[in-house]
């Protein structure tokens, strides 16, 4: 098969969907939310997963990258609700509204989503915007919340730089539509500072330094672009970037935030240092580490993007988060992810049929204690990969909390070519 009709193939794959998709009124705010159940489970053991996409994106993004082989596993033991927020679904209406709800509104009547599906519980995976939302929810609704999966999450409000852009931005979407100043700082936004200042230039593909290879970065930017021009409604996204930009400081509330978290960021993000902030002052709220069991931060090197661009990477993660908090506990960790997804944009036919392995060390630890043996119980306090793929190296430091027993163990996870 040539590598173009192969390439072909695989985007067509993605964007097959089995999705159904319910408009779920909001008497409050007299705004739908759209909901799409992606259901793959058959008879299998299964949880929920609700998706909250960012500014500038769609629940598309959260279908992509569910479907990309990474995520094969957990696709097959998880219920994914996608959800796109009102105004921000592909092709919408103009909202009739002038002012769009704040977030705390926003993120108060999920509920409605969550109670017409009859979900009882729900793990929240949100990226950017949505994860400041996933957070007030679970914050409002504790009861119904096994744990956040939260990608480049900010907790403090807007700066005078970043209000100021925003500002200009909303009032160039909602005058002159979509245009080149609101895509550049969307771009900036989304796949961060080098991403945004290369796309300037025609010759950026040569000098990005992306997850993989520059032609990944080059792909997901020009789709995106695309998107930002063909499927987003202008006047709805400018209003729902004003109530980003108008956001209440969340940090402050993260000591009313009981459920588990697991935060992952890029190290090129355009938001690492205020992600760094939210997940050291979640940790100063819970000033017990008891209360930080499998809640790790995950910093991926020489990336912007986390979900386009190491999709391999979160997927592990999710999985060891998941399986932390007691769900998918009988699911195996995948020997080999060959990570054609999205990445095979950026890889050769060679490559992509390449065979890669990976390995797990873990150890359950028998100790003698007043001469009693007992089997001591493992939990992720905070985890630490290393794992090398082509250029790649991610970090993330994992300590092992043994029960009844003082010690610190460490787990090492390591995936190669």
């Amino acid at each position: 098969m040539e590598e173009m009709d192969r390439t072909g193939l695989l985007e067509k794959l993605a964007t097959v969907e089995q999705n159904q998709k319910y408009v779920i009124r909001s008497n409050k705010l007299g705004l739908d939310y759209t909901a799409w159940v992606q259901d793959d489970t058959g008879s299998n053991s299964k949880c929920y997963v609700m998706t909250i996409h960012d500014i500038g994106c769609s629940h598309s993004v959260f279908t992509e990258y569910v479907s990309q082989p990474e995520m094969r596993a957990l696709k097959q033991r998880i219920v994914w609700v996608h959800v796109d927020l009102p105004g921000q679904e592909d092709d919408a209406a103009a909202l009739s509204i002038e002012k769009y709800p704040s977030l705390d509104d926003i993120a108060s009547e999920l509920i409605n989503i969550v109670d017409h599906l009859n979900i009882p519980q729900v793990v929240i995976f949100g990226e950017g915007a949505g994860a400041n939302i996933a957070c007030r929810f679970a914050i409002e609704y504790p009861s119904r919340v096994h744990g956040l999966v939260l990608v480049h999450p900010t907790g403090t409000t807007a700066g005078f730089m970043e209000m100021m852009k925003d500002k200009l931005n909303n009032w160039k979407l909602i005058h002159k539509g979509m245009n080149p100043d609101a895509e550049a700082y969307l771009i900036w936004h989304r796949f961060g500072r080098d991403a945004a200042k290369k796309s300037m230039f025609a010759n950026y593909s040569k000098d990005v330094k992306g997850y993989g290879d520059s032609q990944l970065l080059e792909a997901n930017i020009r789709e995106f672009s695309e998107k930002l021009y063909q499927k987003r409604t202008a006047k709805n996204l400018a209003l729902f970037m004003d109530a980003f930009l108008n956001r209440t400081n969340l940090v402050d509330k993260l000591d009313k935030l009981t459920v588990d978290c697991l935060v992952a960021v890029g190290k090129k993000s355009s938001v690492i240092g205020t992600t760094e902030k939210f997940y050291e002052r979640l940790r100063e709220s819970r000033n017990n580490p008891q209360k930080m069991v499998n809640s790790p931060l995950l910093v991926a090197d020489d990336v912007g993007d986390v979900l386009g661009e190491a999709p391999d990477v979160l997927a592990k993660s999710m999985q060891f988060f998941l399986q932390g908090i007691g769900l998918l506990s009988g699911l195996p960790m995948e020997a080999g992810l060959a990570g054609l997804g999205r990445l095979s944009r950026a890889m050769s036919m060679e490559d992509a049929d390449r065979p890669r392995r990976s390995s797990v060390l873990a150890t359950t630890y028998d100790n003698i204690t007043n001469n009693n043996w007992f089997t001591t119980k493992i939990s992720f306090i905070n985890f630490i990969f290393q794992i090398t793929y082509t250029r790649t190296y991610i970090n993330i430091y994992t300590y092992i909390n043994i029960h009844k027993h003082s010690s610190l163990y460490l787990l090492m996870f390591s995936a190669h070519q």
